[in-house]
């Protein structure tokens, strides 16, 4: 087990640099666009092996740490004993900057409070799936803003605040207006930037994005890809994240429903690379070009390698 050392100066300079990295990234220059960075969420299980991890050629920008409802809050008297805050110790150690997420889940200011106090300052932010009636924070929105208002109150550093986007629409929303406005109201309390749901098809995050830019949400727009392992895999993030496919796409992966493993990876793959392509070529004659890239891994670096080497005149 890893020993955190949240006052250290590793954890210092790999906590703190994401708003430079964000900033280098998104202030270059929008044209041309050749190299894309990418970004990557690690799942906090015991498959995790960092030394897959650092083969990875390129290597990722930020590596963020999902909330795990029943998990995080078990450690409330003291985060440093989560597993997610231990893993987050050993990936700064190694040099990586890492993105913590935090959940609106029965969380109260005096966690909260106890969560930054670990030298936590990059954090994405969600709402959770379960919310009871009587938790403090109802939506995102009210975690963000008092996120916000502990930094400027506290003085400590300035925090990196990025939250999800949904392009297939989020299914509680009344109709895409209302959560656009929604979504707006959210990022003025002080998001740095945008990441969005599980990506299918690139039309669908083109539309997104320039529903964003409609609703004057001008921050980073990070289109998120998941390639999955498996036929089953796919079925479990679609009901989880509450997405339905296009009956096209839909009926493509049916098709490899009974593929042998290897198969359906080289399938998924090959649709996912096709994916990219089409979101970067974009960068060619666009003014509001991609720059990052996130990941979804599941820790299946092997596949993400496969990737990354496939896309690697955009990704090097």
């Amino acid at each position: 087990m890893v020993t955190p050392a949240t006052n250290s100066a590793t954890d210092a300079v790999n906590n703190g640099v994401l708003h430079t990295k964000l900033d280098r990234i998104f202030s270059a220059p929008a044209e041309p666009v050749e190299t894309v960075s990418y970004s990557m969420e690690i799942a906090t299980k015991d498959d995790f092996d960092i030394g897959q991890l650092k083969r990875l050629t390129p290597q990722p920008v930020f590596c963020a740490l999902p909330w795990i409802l029943d998990d995080n809050l078990r450690y409330a008297d003291d985060f440093l004993r989560a597993p997610t805050l231990q893993l987050t110790s050993q990936l700064r150690q190694a040099q990586y900057t890492v993105v913590n997420h935090v959940s609106c889940y029965n969380i109260t200011e005096q966690q909260l409070d106890g969560l930054l106090s670990t030298g936590i300052q990059n954090l994405f932010v969600i709402r959770g799936d379960t919310v009871h009636g009587d938790q403090k924070f109802q939506h995102s929105a009210g975690l963000v803003q008092y996120l916000r208002s502990q930094q400027q109150q506290s003085g400590r550093p300035k925090l990196t605040i990025g939250v999800g986007g949904y392009p297939y629409g989020h299914h509680q929303s009344p109709s895409k207006t209302e959560e656009l406005r929604y979504l707006k109201e959210k990022i003025d309390h002080g998001v740095d930037f945008l990441l969005t749901q599980t990506l299918y098809d690139a039309e669908s995050f083109f539309r997104y994005r320039e529903q964003c830019r409609a609703a004057g949400i001008n921050i980073p727009v990070i289109p998120g890809i998941y390639v999955p392992h498996s036929y089953r895999h796919l079925r479990v993030m679609l009901n989880l994240t509450r997405i339905t496919l296009s009956p096209t796409i839909d009926a493509a992966f049916a098709a490899h429903a009974n593929d042998d493993p290897e198969q359906f990876e080289t399938f998924a793959m090959e649709h996912f690379v096709g994916v990219l392509r089409e979101l970067l070529e974009s960068n060619a004659t666009s003014n509001d070009p991609i720059k990052l890239v996130h990941f979804f891994s599941f820790n299946k670096f092997a596949l993400l390698q496969k990737v990354l080497q496939k896309m690697n005149h955009f990704f090097h």
